[in-house]
């Protein structure tokens, strides 16, 4: 059984290590953007990915660890996220995705965004009452997910739906826009691309990421990047125990 622990960033990974072993590194490797290295992680046999930034880069690199490595049972996706609502998923929480949202595909209208105005679904997979297009969502099962990974969900654990976008939400017009249509919890930037890759593939993902910022905001007190990282490492290591 092989997991792969995929973060966008080095700044990411080094915080999940951190949380690991107190020491930012796993051996002499460290993975650089596009690139993965072999990693135990007490007893699960752990591929260590940097997928770089937004959704083409996680679905390029997740594509390319899938077709060279036949041994992947499933993708667990960390890292940072903007909250729509900071008194849902306040600064610093930690977030389990539970359905993943990509709004920018399909036919543009006056009114907006229709997934299905192109006629064609991303993916269509047969489901138990028969075939089950993908359009802009993808619902992910989070209890089957911790028990096939064999993880423990962290302390506090609060669960929502996770929105993956191109281009980073920054107005507080957008971020209302984006509430009022698809109802998301948090912001990213990678998780939809390794939640199709990893339905396609027919394997587990789990999506877990610490809140940094509120989504739409510029202001300085609604950004805490470094509390969100340690509290990552600290999440992270919770996941293995």
């Amino acid at each position: 059984m092989t997991l792969v622990i995929a973060t966008a960033t080095q700044t990411e990974m080094k915080a999940v290590l951190l949380g690991f072993n107190g020491r930012g590194r796993i051996g002499c490797n460290f993975p650089h953007a596009g690139e993965y290295c072999e990693s135990p992680v007490n007893d699960h046999h752990c591929l260590l990915a940097v997928t770089g930034v937004g959704p083409v880069n996680a679905a390029l690199s997740i594509g390319r660890i899938l077709g060279e490595r036949k041994d992947i049972t499933g993708v667990l996706n960390l890292g940072v996220a903007g909250s729509f609502d900071l008194e849902q998923a306040p600064l610093g929480s930690v977030v389990a995705a539970d359905s993943e949202i990509w709004p920018e595909y399909g036919l543009h209208t006056a009114e907006g965004i229709d997934p299905e105005g192109i006629k064609f679904p991303i993916w269509e997979y047969n489901g138990v009452d028969g075939p089950c297009p993908v359009w802009d969502r993808i619902e992910l099962k989070l209890q089957k997910a911790f028990r096939m990974l064999n993880l423990s969900p962290p302390k506090d654990l609060l669960r929502g739906a996770s929105m993956t976008v191109s281009g980073v939400t920054g107005t507080e017009e957008r971020a209302r826009m984006l509430v009022e249509r698809y109802k998301p919890l948090t912001e990213n930037m990678e998780g939809f691309s390794l939640a199709l890759a990893c339905l396609q593939s027919g394997i587990p993902f789990l999506e877990l990421r610490t809140v940094s910022n509120l989504v739409g905001s510029r202001r300085p007190e609604h950004w805490k990047l470094d509390d969100a990282l340690q509290a990552l490492g600290r999440h992270a290591r919770e996941l293995f125990v």
